[in-house]
């Protein structure tokens, strides 16, 4: 009986311990199966909201390229300025925002091959300057972008430097890529510094000029040694009434002609523009960066583009 008894809980004990493993598989299949369904509905609502980034960057081209139909004059006050509400799409929403990105200053005429370079230094000296940002960091900047290993006496950085830190890195030594690039320059990694410069600076491969009529307050403040505050919300002022029309019309605004040098490095037109895009679809929220080339013709093209998921 005993021996009878022994068997029966043996045998409950195995059922017991089949059905824990049997519970265990079971759990670990549906979790499985759960992460998996959440994964594919994730890689689904990205190449979603990939895909609405895509339609916001043809539908920005066209009012690009309508634009320079109607008129040769690109300022803050036209169509293509205007940033948009969050439009409501099928499990989500998009927004976007066009950008002039010659009304900052673009780091990347620093280099030597620049025809600008002379006067783009003077410029951003003197808007370190104004930002009450050590100029001597422009240094730096041209040690990040030439082609050599040299570095400029006193505040430059070249790989020597950028080598020995606690996370070592090379010079770049070719064209920044993007503003954000700023931040492994030295002197840049201070996030202070980097905040109050990123709304006036700009990164793109091609040299271009910088349109007056869409222009920073403090990028226009940078074009002279001797414009002041007043100057500049006069001129702001004046563009937001009515678009500068010309150059030359420009410089005799207040008199600011004989303060102003390389007016050949200024524009009263625009060809570069970045379009950021914000895409949300259930769960996901990707951004994506376009830099969109519009020419003489009105025709657009997407010359790079950038693009993460938060």
């Amino acid at each position: 009986m005993n021996a009878l008894v022994r068997q029966q809980g043996v045998a409950i004990i195995t059922a017991l311990l089949i059905v824990a493993i049997a519970t265990t598989v079971s759990v670990s299949i549906s979790t499985r199966l759960q992460l998996d369904v959440r994964r594919t509905g994730n890689m689904i609502a990205g190449e979603q909201a990939y895909l609405y980034a895509l339609a916001a960057e043809n539908w920005s081209m066209r009012i690009l390229e309508t634009d320079r139909e109607n008129n040769e004059i690109d300022h803050l006050g036209e169509n293509w300025a205007i940033e948009l509400p969050p439009i409501p799409v099928e499990g989500g929403y998009i927004k976007g925002k066009l950008t002039d990105l010659q009304s900052c200053f673009n780091l990347n005429t620093l280099s030597e091959d620049s025809p600008d370079n002379p006067v783009a230094r003077t410029r951003l000296e003197r808007l370190l300057r104004n930002l009450k940002i050590d100029q001597g960091l422009v240094q730096a900047i041209i040690d990040w972008i030439d082609a050599d290993l040299q570095t400029t006496i006193p505040d430059g950085a070249e790989d020597a430097y950028y080598m020995n830190l606690e996370r070592p890195y090379r010079a770049a030594n070719g064209p920044i890529l993007s503003s954000s690039e700023m931040r492994l320059i030295r002197g840049f990694d201070d996030p202070r510094i980097y905040q109050i410069l990123f709304p006036h600076i700009c990164a793109f491969g091609i040299p271009a000029p910088i349109n007056i009529n869409t222009a920073t307050e403090e990028v226009l403040r940078s074009l002279a040694e001797d414009i002041s505050l007043s100057d500049v919300a006069n001129i702001i002022k004046q563009r937001s009434e009515e678009a500068f029309n010309s150059i030359e019309e420009f410089t005799k605004f207040n008199e600011l002609g004989s303060a102003i040098t390389g007016t050949e490095s200024l524009s009263i037109n625009t060809e570069y523009f970045m379009l950021t895009v914000e895409s949300t679809i259930g769960q996901i929220r990707l951004f994506t960066h376009s830099v969109i080339h519009r020419n003489n013709e009105g025709t657009t093209r997407v010359i790079a583009r950038s693009q993460g998921v938060y």
